[in-house]
This record gives structure tokens, C-alpha cells and sequence, in this order.
């Protein structure tokens, strides 16, 4: 992997990470899909790419909303995995690396997706770029990414379990890939950056679930970022675990659990 790229951008690691994503986090990511797919409609008999599937969640629920959904991912084992889930849907999988031309024809779809996906590439405009020329005129794309990370629970109490354990935050490193679109503005300009104007701008709540705050704990490291954070706390690593369930359990007991996240929406038509 070369140094500039962070662990979340590396398609390989996914691989490993394709199953826990879908059982941890696929539950928060979906919540926003169906919100962008709202505001895509109407879907059915649409020709729609999803840009950065990952597992599947948002591409499954387009093809429920009848839709005909190409899927693209880096990741060898993301494919195989929309593959099995949507087997008998309206669903294409291909293995695609979003940092080269997509291999389809100019005006190729109605619509566009990408959900937190996109927007982890080292230079998402080239994509952005050609997400605009496979759109046929009129065709609309919709962008998430975070928004307001202080309100992104599950990182905000890890910080503070590490915090509580080593009696310092955690070090500053580079602003993680997904962190650099969390203005509306920044937004907006990215997208304009890959000539989509005129975007608007939708902010949506959601929650993620967990059956326990021990079961959450134990999966912490569903994705690429979230295991190279807790492998880097060495010895410490069970303490911050344990500290991070008790803190969870202290507040909503040892039953099921409720994390809050914030996301925005970018729209956008090709003209």
C-alpha cells in the first residue's frame, strides 16, 4: 500500500473486513442510503450505479425500490458479497476501482449513488468526473459523507475510553479521508469540482445498534480505520475495550445499545 494512502482507503484490507462491516456498521450506513434513495426517486425501472458499494445495503434496497443497480466496488470481497446478497435482484457487482475511468459508455445511467464511498478516495474529483459523464443529461447524483463528527457517538466515546486509559487523548494524526467533506460548503465545492453545479445539501440523523455494549466493544474493528486505530494502542487495547463498554453500559445498561451519527446529503443533476 503506498504511505500517502490510509488504511480505509486500501482496497485489500476491506477484503478482511467486508463480513464485520455489513454485521456492525451496515445498519447506521443503510439509514442514510434510504434517505439518499428518497431523494433519487423514482427509482423504479432507473438504471442506477452505486459507486463504492461496499456490502451491498444500498444497492439491495435501490433494486427492492425497482431500480436496475450496477455495483462497483474495489474490494474483491465487497463484490462477492453484493453477489450473494442480491442473488435473483436486479443487481450488476463488478470489482471497479474508482480511481480509474468506469467502464461504461457516456449517459450510460439515470442515476447515481456513492455512500461514504466516494468521498474516501485520495482525489474523489476524477471520479466525481466521470460519475458526471457515465449520467445521462438530467441524471442526478446523490453524495454522503459525515457531517458534525463531534456528534459521531461511537468515536467520540472511543476517544474517551483511550482518553480514561492512558490519561491522554489519542495522538493527532492526519484528518481521517471521510472527515474532509464535513462542511455543506466543502461539499457543494466538491462536487462542482467534478461538474456537478447547483447541488443542494440535506442533513439526516440516524443511530447505530448494538445488541450490547460488550458486543460492540468486541467488534470495534469492523473497518480498516477502526482496526489500525485499536492495533495501535498496543498493550492497551483490552483495557480501552473494556473501558468503552462500561462507559456504554453505565449509561444505557447491558441490553441492546444507541449510538447516534450525523450525515449529509449532496444532490446534484448533470445539466
Amino acid at each position: 500500500m503506498p504511505a500517502t494512502l490510509q488504511p480505509d482507503q486500501d482496497a485489500a484490507r476491506w477484503d478482511r473486513h467486508a463480513e464485520a462491516y455489513e454485521a456492525v456498521f451496515e445498519g447506521l450506513t443503510d439509514a442514510f442510503a434510504t434517505a439518499a434513495l428518497d431523494l433519487l426517486e423514482p427509482l423504479r425501472d432507473a438504471r442506477l450505479l452505486d459507486l463504492a458499494a461496499g456490502a451491498g445495503g444500498a444497492a439491495l434496497q435501490a433494486a427492492a425500490r425497482g431500480a436496475h443497480v450496477t455495483a462497483f466496488d474495489a474490494s474483491a470481497a465487497m463484490v462477492t458479497r453484493i453477489r450473494h446478497r442480491g442473488a435473483g435482484a436486479a443487481i450488476l457487482a463488478e470489482q471497479v476501482d474508482a480511481r480509474l475511468p468506469l467502464p461504461r459508455p457516456d449517459g450510460a445511467f439515470d442515476l447515481a449513488l456513492s455512500c461514504f464511498g466516494v468521498v474516501l478516495l485520495p482525489d474523489p474529483v476524477p471520479a466525481l468526473r466521470e460519475l458526471h459523464r457515465v449520467l445521462r443529461p438530467g441524471g442526478v447524483l446523490a453524495v454522503v459523507t459525515w457531517t458534525e463528527p463531534g456528534r459521531y457517538e461511537l468515536a467520540a466515546r472511543l476517544r474517551s475510553a483511550v482518553e480514561r486509559v492512558s490519561g491522554a487523548p489519542p495522538p493527532a494524526g492526519p484528518i481521517p479521508a471521510q472527515l474532509r467533506y464535513t462542511e455543506p460548503a466543502a461539499l457543494v465545492a466538491l462536487l462542482d469540482a467534478g461538474g456537478f453545479g447547483a447541488a443542494r445539501v440535506m442533513r439526516v440523523e440516524a443511530t447505530l445498534h448494538a445488541a450490547s455494549a460488550r458486543a460492540l466493544a468486541a467488534a470495534l474493528d469492523f473497518a480498516p480505520g477502526m482496526a489500525a486505530l485499536l492495533d495501535g494502542l498496543g498493550p492497551d487495547r483490552t483495557a480501552v475495550e473494556a473501558a468503552f463498554a462500561e462507559a456504554l453500559e453505565a449509561d444505557q445498561g447491558v441490553g441492546p445499545v444507541a449510538l447516534g451519527a450525523v450525515a449529509q446529503i449532496g444532490v446534484a443533476m448533470r445539466t
